[in-house]
């Protein structure tokens, strides 16, 4: 059981200040994908981010203070009821990403993240959650 999550499960990024973390997934289906796994003492998120590593930089280049509040996926950057600080999206990165790899970044997350799925959940159409939720 240990080793199948050391060997289809990469962390590489703190996605928030409780300790939340992003990292690569090996699927089921073969299919590297970027997931959320929230600290559970902050953050809940546990799913697939983004299908592809463009997604993911476009989920960046939205230019949420941090990704691992899905409370404030439905809003814009600093328009969520819940924002206390405002953080000015990089433009920079921005303009990067969408002329690196000719697409566009959406207004808000869940143009990206299709299934924002909590540790808490009873259930999930979330490949990611039902997938680590067999380790509990």
């Amino acid at each position: 059981e240990h080793k199948e999550l050391e060997q289809r499960l990469c962390v590489f990024a703190q996605s928030g200040g409780d300790g939340s973390e992003c990292a690569l997934w090996l699927s089921d289906e073969g299919e590297t994908k970027i997931v959320h796994m929230g600290s559970g003492s902050g953050s809940i998120l546990t799913c697939v981010l983004a299908d592809k590593a463009v997604d993911f930089l476009r989920l960046l280049a939205i230019g949420y203070d941090e990704i691992c509040w899905d409370e404030d996926y439905p809003y814009p950057p600093n328009e969520s009821p819940n924002s206390e600080v405002i953080i000015k999206p990089n433009v920079d990165f921005q303009n990067w990403v969408t002329k690196s790899f000719d697409v566009t970044i959406p207004k808000t997350a869940l143009d990206i993240v299709k299934c924002p799925a909590r540790m808490d959940d009873e259930s999930s159409e979330d490949p990611f959650f039902n997938w680590i939720a067999k380790f509990d």
